[in-house]
């Protein structure tokens, strides 16, 4: 049975001003090629959510640069800021060489995003040196956010998984964290309604 999104919210008369977006990988989803109809879906789906987020006083979307979610995440982000949307963008890999072995056109998306960014910093210098640097930059993200808004479905496991078991222990200590999730089930209506309104276009 899929479930609706979870949205667990702060206290009255707080927003979120910093935003960690995170969610799937794309080889996790089974997306492979940049012109697979899913990312078009889960694009809108963040960009619903980031909208309302801004709305109610985003200032700052942060990411790591972890292909497939976190990428279509800083891409509405940029769409965004030229529409005049003043949203700002941090991208903080966990190491410098982070995206050395992406293919080509992988890293120059990366790069361009990087131009696009507001902010950004790799947490260490080098390469890989262990798991402890991806503890280390979720760890960061969430001391530097008030919410996160994470792609992921519980009745579909994958590497979200160890994100969302460290944001529960992070709101033991810092309650009105908001954390909310973006499930199959949203996704699916995403979809559907954008099918009804690419139908109400052609009428």
């Amino acid at each position: 049975m899929q479930k609706r999104s979870l949205c667990y919210t702060k206290f009255r008369g707080e927003s979120v001003k910093k935003l960690v977006i995170s969610g799937y990988r794309a080889t996790e989803l089974g997306i492979f090629d940049s012109k697979h109809p899913g990312i078009s879906i889960i694009k809108t789906a963040l960009k619903e959510r980031i909208l309302r987020y801004y709305e109610e006083g985003l200032e700052w979307v942060l990411i790591s640069g972890q292909q497939g979610v976190e990428i279509w995440g800083a891409e509405v982000v940029v769409e965004l800021k030229k529409e005049g949307i003043p949203l700002k963008l941090s991208i903080t890999p966990p190491f410098s060489e982070f995206t050395n072995r992406l293919k080509p056109d992988k890293q120059a998306e990366f790069q361009q995003l990087v131009l696009e960014a507001d902010f950004y910093q790799a947490l260490t210098t080098g390469g890989y040196q262990g798991p402890w640097q991806f503890q280390e930059r979720d760890k960061f993200l969430l001391r530097n956010t008030e919410g996160a808004l994470v792609v992921y479905d519980d009745e579909q496991p994958a590497s979200p998984k160890f994100f969302m078991e460290l944001i529960g222990r992070y709101q033991e200590k810092q309650p009105s964290f908001v954390v909310e999730q973006i499930t199959s089930f949203d996704l699916n209506d995403t979809a559907e309604q954008m099918k009804w309104k690419e139908g109400d276009d052609h009428d």
